[in-house]
């Protein structure tokens, strides 16, 4: 069943993508360059264990999903400024924390752990709030370093340093395909017509998986001459040949139709200059967003050409766009803040 679901989603998608318009209320790059940070949303997470490692924002840009290097996974609400619920049960740092079917309080949520395990949650019954645990599941030997939804909403992907993968039912939260690649991994991502799998490993390749056929299709090389090797960063484009990878010495944009870099980034771009912590596509395909732990730089995709700079305060860690129209970027930092940057216009 997920084979046929993969092979009817993914030729939906990419014969829509050809045809798919750019939405006509897109945050104009004019506007963008009037940005500033707007809100500061501090105190989430434990004080003992500080440190957000990853985000996810639901569809509606209203929920936060913050994962924690206090083993919790926390859902903050920006429309009533609470804390909505705390997710426990894990008893290593998250990795990853992912809402499943575009967010909100009544859609499910999996998240993974350095514990070796991902766990699916799902809404309280009746008028409870918060989430309930479902699965436990148990399938890896190693830490897993991240989680990617497939375009139907109905599959997630998990991968283990170990070079362990897994596709999860979103239902069930089960693995119903699952493989290993001759690598450490770091980090993993869903092409965005959900056939293909990203994998980034620790010696410095980009590895691009056929999942039906468990064969890497294509090997990157990113990094594997440079001192930091390890690619922990991946994000596809929604054009589906564009694709992000983040080291901590640069960030290249890839076309895989050539499977050569079209653009690179390094510490000496960067006036803060520490090490990358991520690039993330916006949804419209238009927008790239590259940071380091203090700067925020949102580029136009056509040109590559830089529309705003955004200091942060505190130390990034994980950034997502916020809305379908990318109207405003969410950050998180290791000192259990997010903030949230927006046109001034």
């Amino acid at each position: 069943q997920y084979y046929d679901t993969a092979a009817e989603t993914a030729k939906t998608l990419s014969k829509g993508r050809v045809k798919r318009e750019v939405p006509v209320d897109l945050t104009s790059p004019e506007a963008w360059k009037t940005a500033a940070e707007s809100s500061v949303i501090s105190s989430l997470h434990s004080t003992t264990k500080p440190g957000i490692t990853a985000l996810d924002v639901d569809q509606s840009g209203s929920l936060l999903l913050t994962a924690g290097m206090d083993n919790h996974a926390e859902v903050y609400s920006r429309t009533t400024d609470t804390v909505v619920a705390t997710l426990k049960g894990h008893t290593k740092r998250l990795t990853s924390a992912l809402w499943l079917g575009g967010g909100g309080l009544d859609a499910s949520i999996v998240t993974a752990s350095a514990d070796k395990s991902v766990r699916l949650w799902v809404p309280k019954p009746g008028n409870a709030a918060g989430w309930a645990k479902k699965n436990i599941v148990k399938h890896h030997n190693a830490e897993v370093v991240g989680l990617s939804l497939h375009p139907s909403g109905r599959y997630f992907a998990s991968a283990a340093s170990d070079g362990s993968w897994a596709v999860h039912s979103a239902e069930s939260g089960d693995v119903v395909v699952s493989g290993t690649v001759d690598s450490q991994v770091a980090g993993i991502a869903y092409h965005p017509d959900g056939v293909f799998l990203g994998l980034g490993t620790v010696d410095g390749f980009a590895k691009i998986l056929d999942i039906g056929q468990n064969q890497v299709l294509a090997t990157l090389d990113v990094a594997s001459g440079g001192e930091e090797k390890s690619v922990g960063g991946l994000h596809f484009s929604e054009n589906g040949y564009y694709f992000a990878t983040v080291t901590r010495e640069e960030v290249a944009v890839w076309d895989l139709r050539k499977q050569k870099k079209v653009v690179a980034w390094t510490l000496a771009d960067f006036e803060d200059g520490a090490a990358f912590v991520d690039a993330v596509f916006d949804r419209s395909g238009k927008y790239l967003a590259v940071a380091t732990p203090g700067l925020v730089r949102l580029l136009r995709v056509k040109g590559w050409a830089t529309m705003v700079d955004l200091a942060c305060a505190d130390t990034v860690a994980s950034v997502g766009w916020i809305g379908h129209l990318s109207t405003a970027v969410a950050v998180a930092c290791a000192e259990n803040s997010v903030r949230v940057y927006e046109p001034a216009q």
